[in-house]
């Protein structure tokens, strides 16, 4: 149900997609202005889900994936310019933020295999050429998952729809994915590492954005470890880390990206890449008591 003031109302609005339950907040002059907002912030959604998943046949990561190694193929805006954060991304990395892991995440069980057609070569995202025209190409056979930044990229597009269609507050949360604007400030509890039913209070957010990595649900017994759907590109290997991570900067795609890059440096040694973005990074441990797991805080 909508809530009222003087002078405004808001209206929450929650549904499955990009692989998780997506709960929007808006707030406006108007039920009907707060209404037409959500409704535009969730076509955003739709509209990257459909251009970026691994899983949907005609999505533009999976022509990529079955064309780009014989000849450029043309895609939407909105893939090229998360193609350009990723490749900037591995770039300011050093390498760790990879998104030629498809081929390794298929292997251990976490993608499809009969989504693809062929094996990868030993490439990386240096191999993944933007031409002009929204036009890319692989300098060979290349898997992309855009797994690591694309749902940071859709909040930040719904939240621009929700702005663009008469909203003046609001949030987007696409779990552990969440971006905040306007008068709203929101609390963000993280779930613990080793008790995934209990919450912890990590801090709150105004016109901001924060991301989360963690290994509960998702992780998965691989030769007696449990390790979880983030690859090592050093030794293309999943993580075996136990910890949470999250990362808040100033736009979702940004912290999401960050995010993987903390998890596998660590905060200490990505220290300088999060200055660079002025971004904030908190480690929860596993296997500590509240008291004790006070997260690892590095800021600008």
């Amino acid at each position: 149900m909508p809530s009222c003031s003087k002078s405004s109302i808001e209206i929450r609005r929650a549904r499955p997609l990009l692989g998780t339950l997506v709960d929007i907040r808006a707030t406006a002059p108007t039920t009907a202005l707060a209404e037409r907002a959500v409704r535009a912030a969730f076509a955003a959604l739709d509209r990257v889900q459909a251009l970026m998943s691994f899983h949907e046949p005609t999505s533009n990561v999976s022509q990529l994936n079955r064309q780009a190694a014989q000849h450029a193929v043309c895609v939407d805006g909105w893939t090229h310019q998360v193609l350009r954060r990723a490749k900037k991304m591995h770039a300011v990395s050093g390498g760790l933020f990879e998104i030629t892991v498809a081929a390794a995440l298929i292997r251990h069980g976490w993608l499809p295999r009969g989504a693809t057609p062929r094996a990868a070569a030993a490439g990386c995202t240096t191999d993944l050429t933007l031409l002009p025209g929204n036009r890319v190409r692989f300098r060979q056979p290349l898997l992309i998952d855009l797994g690591g930044i694309a749902k940071g990229f859709a909040v930040d597009r719904a939240i621009a729809a929700l702005r663009r269609h008469g909203a003046t507050a609001g949030a987007v949360n696409a779990g552990g994915d969440l971006r905040v604007f306007g008068s709203l400030r929101a609390p963000v509890h993280v779930r613990r590492p080793e008790s995934p039913g209990e919450f912890q209070l990590l801090t709150s957010v105004q016109n901001s954005a924060l991301a989360t990595s963690a290994p509960y649900y998702a992780a998965r017994m691989i030769s007696g470890h449990a390790c979880v759907p983030i690859i090592d590109p050093r030794n293309g290997r999943p993580s075996r880390q136990s910890d949470s991570v999250t990362v808040q900067a100033r736009t979702c795609v940004l912290a999401d990206a960050l995010c993987k890059i903390v998890w596998l440096a660590g905060a200490d040694v990505a220290a300088p890449i999060l200055r660079r973005y002025r971004a904030t990074a908190w480690l929860l441990a596993s296997n500590r008591s509240a008291t004790q797991s006070t997260p690892a805080r590095h800021a600008a």
